[in-house]
């Protein structure tokens, strides 16, 4: 059975955890070897140079070899509007019969490309659903789009991937998809715990940032307001009346809810113990894991975070929201608190300044990455084992177009 992996070209590392992972995801499944009986290849709409693929890359090209000179801004408006009309979603099936693919595996939630071809789709959360209503999940179009998909079109995919038990049952609750369809393919870091940076180079970071090792706490996290940061500012101005020296660095993009944060530093009186760092490279990101007090996901959207896993491996303290996701991520190596009580969150993060606490929770950590099956290489082997179980669904007809 022939699978392909679609590339979105414009998927950008601004986009914070989500490009992480699905960057990682897809430069893996392009070293990886899978079972004999699969082939895997990639597909896309645009030309993806950034990536250096060892399997095959085929374009989905409305000009032939003008798509890249002279008509390649008329190739990228039919790209973004190709899935709406007919005519265009024809010709992309007939490239893929060409090439006799199979199946489309789509490693984005909530994004399906080509009409009326087979497919498979991650999913990471049920947000608008599981969630309180903020305006990133309830407000304008955000709400409808998510509820267009999961109430009709994530039910035309032969199978769904939940990234943890939690998000299983998550999306089987709100959805009722058949369970049999939601397998499991777990959350797993990003290429930044890949990275080797000197110790030298690491304190370099810091010092430009104005930052002292184990002196400040961690938020990496873009600036929607499911993100939490109000309470953990209200958190931290507490933690700020013991140990005045403390800093907190907050990074990642603006996403509407920045200028409020801000706004909000400044009415805490916290304008001198809170840095905003903006978007950051991977080094510097390292760095500032690997030398935090401690690393605070006070969010209230689930059911995972993958700084979770990151801090983790970098032997970075977790404090975090008390979602189911979080604890089975990270069991007893993590300090819980609720996300919406701003005095248990100051209390956990007083708490982790206590070095006998530290050790003991990094201890625990350590014991959780050996029983842990949110790993890159777990993950690999589950999507190798869920492409095989596929085999005997999706070869009961032939191509697509046939049918449909």
């Amino acid at each position: 059975m022939k699978i392909a992996v679609w590339i979105l070209a414009d998927y950008k590392h601004q986009i914070g955890g989500g490009f992480a992972l699905y960057d990682k995801f897809i430069q893996q499944i392009d070293n990886y070897d899978f079972s004999p009986e699969i082939e895997v290849c990639f597909i896309g709409q645009n030309s993806a140079s950034n990536y250096k693929f060892k399997k095959r890359y085929t374009q989905l090209k409305f000009f032939g070899s003008l798509s890249n000179s002279l008509f390649s801004p008329l190739q990228k408006l039919f790209a973004r509007f190709s899935h709406r009309i007919g005519l265009l979603n024809r010709f992309q099936k007939s490239i893929l019969n060409s090439e006799n693919i199979d199946l489309i595996f789509y490693p984005v939630q909530g994004f399906r490309k080509i009409g009326n071809f087979p497919f498979v789709v991650s999913n990471w959360d049920t947000g608008h659903k599981a969630s309180y209503a903020f305006p990133e999940l309830a407000m304008n179009y955000s709400f409808n789009y998510r509820d267009k998909w999961y109430s009709k079109d994530i039910f035309k995919a032969l199978l769904v991937f939940a990234e943890s038990v939690a998000g299983r049952e998550e999306l089987i609750y709100y959805t009722h998809l058949n369970p049999d369809r939601v397998k499991i393919l777990p959350l797993f870091p990003g290429g930044v715990v890949d990275l080797q940076v000197d110790k030298i180079i690491q304190e370099e970071k810091l010092s430009h940032l104005k930052l002292s090792a184990g002196k400040y706490f961690f938020y990496p996290a873009q600036f929607w307001a499911h993100k939490n940061h109000y309470n953990l500012l209200v958190a931290f101005k507490q933690v700020v009346k013991e140990y005045p020296e403390f800093q907190l660095v907050l990074t990642g993009s603006d996403k509407g809810n920045k200028k409020y944060i801000v706004e909000s530093v400044e009415n805490l009186g916290l304008t001198d113990n809170v840095l905003f760092t903006g978007f950051i490279d991977n080094e510097t990101m390292l760095a500032l894991y690997s030398n935090a007090a401690a690393m605070v996901m006070p969010s209230f959207l689930g059911p995972t975070n993958m700084p979770l896993l990151e801090a983790r491996l970098l032997h970075c303290p977790v404090l975090c929201s008390h979602l189911p996701g979080h604890k089975e991520i990270m069991q007893d190596g993590a300090f819980y608190f609720d996300p919406a009580n701003a005095v248990e969150m100051a209390n956990q993060m007083i708490k982790v300044l206590n070095d006998h606490e530290r050790l003991g929770l990094l201890e625990k950590a350590r014991t959780s990455i050996n029983n842990s099956k949110f790993s890159t290489e777990y993950a690999l082997a589950k999507l190798n084992e869920h492409f095989i179980h596929l085999q005997a669904i999706r070869k009961a007809w032939g191509k697509s177009d046939k049918i449909f």
